[in-house]
């Protein structure tokens, strides 16, 4: 019950780290200056914490699970961090958006630097994961399996990753006009016949959503 309730004191901790960073890294690049930025209410603030608090609770599981500890922890926190948080959804702004103001895809990919390097530093050490303790050298056996089954459980991963992408974006994302627009795109009236449209004027996406 102790360990538990300092987990929970952790992520809390944590949570308002992450929002912090948000925060200033904003101002760095000079999003938290904009007209938009500054018209946002206590709502958007609430959901940047739910955000924050998801985002929080994830990184937390893996780093308190991870055998690694230290700067080699670290650096493995800062690669699943941007590469998820950022690096992977501005790649999609860079193929999409062929409208956003100048300057701006470069201020995004630097404001996630600005974010995922503090916080991975912090929530190393807020998880007391700094020092290395009792080191299991046994092979987790969880990833010790044949290369057939190695081979056949990615392939599932990546389907149902593709799976959960295209339905999620659809029928959470583009049914909404504002995000349709935001595209240059429109909504066909089901996700059956976007799905042909997706397939015809763009098959890589769907190819490069496997990889």
């Amino acid at each position: 019950m102790k360990t538990a309730a300092f987990v929970v004191l952790r992520v809390i901790a944590l949570t308002i780290v992450l929002f912090v960073c948000f925060a200033v890294a904003g101002g760095a690049v000079g999003f938290a200056s904009d007209s938009r930025a500054a018209e946002q209410t206590g709502a958007s603030t609430l959901l940047l914490l739910a955000v924050c608090l998801l985002q929080v609770m994830v990184m937390t599981h893996l780093i308190l699970r991870s055998r690694w500890t230290g700067s080699l922890l670290v650096a493995a926190v800062f690669f699943i961090f941007y590469g998820v948080t950022t690096f992977m959804p501005q790649i999609e702004s860079a193929v999409f958006l062929t409208r956003l103001p100048p300057g701006t895809l470069p201020r995004l990919f630097l404001m996630g630097v600005l974010i995922a390097v503090p916080f991975s530093v912090l929530a190393v050490l807020i998880l007391g994961k700094r020092k290395a303790g009792v080191v299991d050298t046994q092979p987790n056996s969880r990833l010790v399996m044949p290369a057939s089954e190695w081979a056949w459980k990615l392939v599932v991963i990546a389907v149902v990753y593709v799976i959960l992408y295209f339905t999620f974006g659809y029928f959470v994302a583009w049914r909404r006009p504002g995000v349709a627009e935001y595209y240059g795109g429109v909504d066909p009236g089901s996700f059956l016949a976007q799905m042909r449209i997706v397939l015809r004027n763009t098959p890589w996406l769907v190819r490069w959503r496997y990889r």
